[in-house]
């Protein structure tokens, strides 16, 4: 895993769903489990999730665990802060094929603002790639990692009971879907290239879950472009569609920490 994407999974809660503008975050390279709004969480120590997200995309389905854990809590310079834990790798990896991130994120997180970055709130964080050491990051490289809402509370569509089926049990789930459709023309000499993205997702969450109460989350994406009119050697691209799924497989309470701080 490359280290970029290394640094993603330390700030796994931000740059995410409900974070994350519809039509940018299936090229997020840190969408790794798409519906956790940081905002949201809760500071348990010892309370952990473990989730499956799976992307299918041009007839290929990738599938991979992510492990999610609040492990211990200190005090800081500017109050209390919790050590987050975060594993990903292939639904089938075994633990050199894992990478873990450990952050320091303070609990004013939950607080966070538009347009704030995550290095504002996470004081110290560390790497550990399958099993090799761990190793220091530089909190400033969170920089780019910023909570963006393209859309308010009124265009979601909210249903506050919805009774769900996860492989971690039958929950009691409040529901939020979204649509969004986006057109773009470009003129091009005597043509015009038409591009079209539309973007479906529904979010299910639980205060039966800790951490992020995330129970499932489903984005459903769809783009097309053409030009008008037709020109030859200019390939059309019919309706290309992806989906992702991230769902909780299973939670609780006692989590351990998996590395430990140099």
């Amino acid at each position: 895993m490359r280290t970029e994407r290394a640094l993603a999974i330390a700030a796994v809660g931000l740059a995410v769903w409900l974070g994350v503008a519809p039509s940018r975050a299936a090229d997020a390279g840190s969408v790794l489990l798409p519906g956790i709004d940081i905002r949201t969480i809760d500071f348990e120590v010892g309370a952990w999730c473990r989730y499956i997200v799976v992307d299918e995309a041009m007839d290929v389905v990738d599938s991979s665990a992510v492990y999610i854990a609040v492990v211990g809590r200190e005090r800081t310079s500017g109050g209390t802060a919790y050590w987050l834990e975060i594993e990903n790798g292939k639904v089938s990896a075994g633990p050199e094929d894992r990478d873990l991130a450990r952050a320091l994120v303070d609990d004013d997180v939950k607080r966070m603002a538009d347009g704030d970055s995550l290095y504002r709130y996470v004081s110290r964080y560390y790497i550990r790639r399958g099993r090799g050491p761990v190793e220091p990051g530089d909190v400033h490289d969170l920089k780019r990692l910023t909570i963006i809402s393209p859309t308010s509370d009124r265009d979601w569509v909210v249903t506050p009971r919805a009774t769900i089926s996860t492989p971690a049990g039958k929950l009691s789930c409040e529901s939020r879907r979204f649509e969004k459709t986006e057109s773009n023309e470009t003129p091009s000499g005597r043509v015009k290239i038409v591009q079209r993205r539309t973007d479906r997702v529904e979010v299910w969450t639980s205060d039966a879950i800790p951490v992020f109460h995330l129970a499932r989350c489903v984005v459903e994406r769809e783009r097309e472009s053409k030009t008008i009119p037709a020109v030859r050697g200019i390939p059309q691209s019919g309706p290309r569609r992806s989906r992702t799924t991230s769902v909780v497989v299973a939670f609780g309470k006692g989590a351990k920490s998996l590395v430990s701080s140099p």
